[in-house]
């Protein structure tokens, strides 16, 4: 669950908190869950929240996602697409 809060994801009853671009990440993946969103397309959708990212900094905040998700569980919810962007699974 996403809160529209900004900054709270909860995953098995467990609070997460996020940065303000990470949630901006999140928030547009979950939005595009049936399909991969390209770097640049993420870039886009992510703007008007981060005006500061870049692709080099989008993979830094993919990876501290991943790594907030896995406290919780060990499951992978974010994949890469090689050369494209990522996804939810």
């Amino acid at each position: 669950l996403l809160e529209q809060d900004g900054k709270t994801l909860y995953i098995k009853n467990q609070k997460i908190y996020l940065t303000k671009t990470e949630y901006a990440i999140l928030k547009q993946l979950l939005l595009n869950s049936n399909s991969v969103v390209t770097k640049t397309k993420l870039l886009e959708l992510i703007s008007l929240d981060t005006m500061d990212c870049d692709e080099n900094s989008i993979k830094v905040h993919i990876s501290n996602l991943r790594k907030k998700i896995r406290q919780i569980t060990d499951k992978e919810y974010i994949e890469a697409v090689w050369g494209i962007g990522y996804k939810l699974v």
